[in-house]
């Protein structure tokens, strides 16, 4: 029962956001929306490539930063759970985005459903480092992106 009840609530978040950046913001030429669909899975591809290692460069300096953390006084302290809330954040971005890559070069909207997913998970991220401004910039960008070019995919 949950389960349809976020289903329906996900699904009613997408009906909402495609109204507005799908239907009533300016639509992006078809010729631009075919180049977007084409070069998606590369630019997926070449995000991975430099997010996983850097995945792992951030547990590290996390684990340093935890450290060190109580040298500098009560606010390094406060903003630690933050910190790894944001990098623990990352991952099923990660892992979604790394799921559509063979849908994306094959159209298929499950792929384009996965990266609407990761898209709300980094502006979740974002909101929880407290990162407004990257949150709002984030969305607006990714989503007028993402609902142009969704009628591409099937």
């Amino acid at each position: 029962m949950a389960d349809a009840n976020g289903k329906n609530v996900m699904t009613q978040l997408e009906n909402m956001l495609d109204e507005y950046f799908g239907k009533k913001a300016p639509a992006l030429p078809q010729n631009i929306k075919e180049i977007i669909v084409k070069i998606a899975p590369y630019l997926v591809i070449i995000s991975l490539i430099f997010t996983i290692p850097a995945i792992l460069a951030l547990f590290g300096l996390g684990s340093l930063a935890t450290i060190l953390a109580p040298l500098g006084g009560a606010r390094s302290v406060a903003g630690v759970p933050t910190m790894w809330i944001g990098i623990l954040l990352l991952i099923p971005a990660v892992i979604l985005e790394a799921m559509a890559v063979p849908g994306l070069f094959s159209r298929k909207i499950v792929a384009w459903r996965y990266m609407f997913w990761a898209q709300l998970i980094s502006i979740i991220s974002s909101l929880v480092q407290i990162n407004i401004v990257g949150a709002l910039l984030s969305a607006l960008i990714g989503f007028y992106l993402l609902f142009q070019v969704k009628s591409l995919y099937k």
